[in-house]
């Protein structure tokens, strides 16, 4: 189970917080126009940052970064492997709510506007991943070629037979299944 006071916690040390409706449509419109292309609407975003608690996360003022990250169940896992996820809309079933068991991560977008943003971002993604999340596989898209480099950097592998330009680091710590 996520420990998301925690999460709170190691991610305001890298200047991030939890974002409001606005501060999510600044962070949208920011990935957006680095990306060229649309992502889920910050409608949809805050949905899922309701049902999981710790889905979006801004940083800088005015917002300069973003971090989507979603905890998923069991079934959610197997959709996004099997190609039948919904990343601009999941369904919530396929979603961790607060306190039930997770069986992987799904990042949305990591993105930041300036030299400055990114390095924040791919830090804080590196060091949650490694210190908060290692013992869960995460996926993610490779949207574009910066996001693919740096995909690679952190480990990442592209995975075949589920959403297109999906990349995927398995779990680090296999300590969790130890047990059974």
């Amino acid at each position: 189970m996520i420990d998301l006071h925690q999460v709170v916690e190691k991610a305001a040390g890298f200047g991030f917080r939890r974002g409001t409706f606005s501060e999510l449509e600044q962070g949208v419109a920011v990935a957006e126009s680095l990306m060229q292309s649309k992502l889920a609407t910050p409608e949809a975003i805050a949905e899922m940052d309701r049902i999981t608690g710790m889905t979006a996360w801004v940083t800088g003022d005015p917002v300069d970064g973003i971090f989507l990250s979603l905890p998923l169940t069991a079934a959610g896992e197997s959709a996004v492997r099997n190609g039948t996820y919904a990343p601009a809309s999941p369904d919530p079933a396929h979603l961790c709510a607060d306190g039930q068991g997770c069986s992987a991560f799904y990042i949305g977008v990591y993105a930041g506007a300036n030299r400055y943003a990114r390095r924040k971002v791919m830090t804080a993604a590196a060091v949650l991943r490694v210190e908060l999340f290692s013992a869960y596989p995460c996926f993610a898209r490779g949207a574009t070629e910066d996001g693919r480099r740096s995909m690679d950097s952190l480990g990442f592998k592209p995975f075949e037979g589920g959403l297109p330009d999906l990349y995927v680091q398995e779990a680090l710590d296999q300590s969790r299944w130890a047990a059974a």
